[in-house]
């Protein structure tokens, strides 16, 4: 029983560039697909080390000193702007850098988002004060930090849209003293992790509750 005709089948020389053409279409699809899942593979790769840098980077305890610094601030000062230079230029700087890069789109403002989106808000809050006075007085060599505000509007965008509840200027402010209490035992635990001789933190019971179960990490509601 003859299944496949090959009468006047040709493999090589005129007439076979029907065969050719196929297996080429052939080679190029699976190669498509290969470089497809390579991509894949890259992307995924990427979003990874980019969580590993983010997460190194913008908890690290230099940062949480410098946020310690400004909760304290604005604690202990009535103008808001009252803040330490040096400390907003240290989160500023950083989150301005992520933002330049986010907006440019080198960095994933989405996988920021589904991650902390509530950090650049938070941060936007605590600096913009001591930010719009700093560009009203237009001070020398201090940046608008207009990326780090465009950064922390996208993300309230982002809220709004999956119907999560907005982070304002007052509730940031009525978490300042839980916040401070959880800076200074993230602190305590970074030292303690190199073996620094240091006084043990308070009692957890009493910080348990004193703060409640608050932290600048998680949703504030």
């Amino acid at each position: 029983m003859e299944i496949i005709n090959t009468d006047g089948l040709v493999l090589f020389g005129p007439g076979s560039e029907w065969l050719w053409s196929t297996i080429s279409g052939i080679v190029t699809m699976v190669s498509l697909v290969a470089i497809f899942r390579q991509l894949r593979v890259q992307a995924a790769q990427g979003a990874i080390e980019q969580l590993a840098e983010f997460r190194r980077e913008a908890y690290s305890e230099q940062m949480l000193r410098y946020e310690l610094d400004v909760m304290v601030a604005l604690r202990d000062h009535e103008d808001p702007a009252d803040i330490p230079d040096a400390a907003v230029l240290g989160i500023g700087d950083y989150w301005e850098n992520f933002a330049t890069l986010a907006r440019g789109g080198y960095r994933d403002a989405k996988l920021l988002w589904r991650l902390d989106s509530v950090s650049p808000q938070i941060v936007w809050a605590w600096l913009a004060p001591w930010v719009r006075k700093a560009r009203a007085e237009s001070r020398f060599g201090i940046g608008s930090y207009d990326h780090l505000e465009w950064l922390a509007g996208l993300m309230a965008e982002m809220d709004r849209s999956a119907g999560r509840p907005a982070i304002t200027h007052a509730m940031v402010a009525s978490h300042t003293g839980p916040w401070i209490t959880l800076h200074q035992e993230l602190i305590w635990y970074a030292q303690a992790l190199r073996g620094d001789t240091i006084a043990p933190p308070a009692d957890p019971a009493a910080r348990e509750r004193a703060r409640g179960r608050s932290g600048p990490r998680s949703d504030p509601h």
